[in-house]
């Protein structure tokens, strides 16, 4: 196996991290530097690939110091994208193998620092909601999923009641935060709930495929950069709350955790699809066969 086949094998699962970064109630806009080879003068967030042993905090910290030079608080989750990529293996691209990518949108707010860029871009703005918008609408999927992260941006602050104070400098966001954090913790508590609903398809199929790794590979490269991502993934719904339902073969059937997928019996026999907390609230019970 090529140097190049280890290397894209090796990211045959990617997670990419974007923040909506506010300022005085403004969106930092970046362009892409014209040499780029992927989406070249494309407006876009600051932000990156989560690499091996980081965790997708400290990923996104790290790519918007590299490429804006600034200091950020990040907060909650505000979108989450799959897709797939298809790489090429030789020059004439008839061996090409797929990867698949779960992208993950932040809410941002700007700390201190002056904006310098990488040479990842040619430009920056600050822009008011309403043009950072213009910036990405009607255009392709590229941008239509940027735009989805400030719409889902302005929906958090709304529902925070935080719009007034978004347009304000950061001294009334911190104001805000204090005077609004009883309510605004618990309302943090639910409210990645959908978002993660998400991820769990996700997580079962990535869960899934590795079973079926040939005995020969097990230990090969690519398999091992994959398991490590999975326990990535796996570790940021911990961090955010999220437990797994225990449940073990001979266990009485619990219909407030479990959900009978088939049997009559009263214990359980097999397990079909793991369960998960959210907080301590269940999100989604463990299928399994009584």
């Amino acid at each position: 196996m090529s140097e190049k086949e280890e290397k894209i094998k090796s990211k045959l699962f990617e997670v990419p991290v974007k923040a909506v970064v506010l300022k005085d109630g403004k969106v930092l806009v970046l362009k892409r530097a014209s040499g780029n080879i992927r989406s070249a003068e494309k407006y876009d967030f600051p932000g990156g690939t989560v690499e091996q042993g980081e965790s997708v905090i400290n990923a996104l910290d790290r790519e918007i110091k590299e490429e804006t030079n600034l200091i950020v608080e990040v907060g909650p989750v505000i979108f989450v994208s799959d897709s797939e990529k298809e790489y090429a293996l030789d020059e004439e691209r008839k061996n090409k193998i797929k990867t698949f990518t779960i992208g993950i949108g932040f809410l941002a707010f700007y700390k201190n620092g002056e904006v310098k860029l990488s040479d990842e871009h040619q430009s920056f703005e600050w822009l008011n909601i309403e043009d950072a918008i213009k910036k990405f609408d009607g255009k392709n999927m590229f941008y239509d999923r940027k735009k989805q992260m400030l719409i889902k941006a302005v929906e958090y602050l709304r529902n925070q009641n935080a719009v007034d104070s978004w347009k304000r400098c950061q001294a009334d966001f911190e104001n805000y935060k204090k005077d609004q954090a009883k309510s605004r913790e618990e309302f943090l508590k639910f409210a990645k709930m959908d978002v993660i609903s998400q991820i769990l398809p996700v997580l079962d199929n990535f869960e899934a495929s590795l079973k079926h790794v040939p005995e020969d590979q097990k230990k090969s490269g690519w398999v091992t950069g994959i398991t490590h991502i999975q326990k990535q993934v796996q570790d940021v719904l911990k961090n955010n709350g999220v437990s797994e339902i225990e449940v073990k073969v001979g266990d009485k059937f619990d219909p407030e955790i479990q959900e009978a997928f088939s049997g009559k019996g009263e214990s359980v026999k097999k397990i079909l699809q793991k369960g998960y907390k959210l907080n301590g609230r269940v999100i989604r019970a463990s299928k399994v066969e009584v």
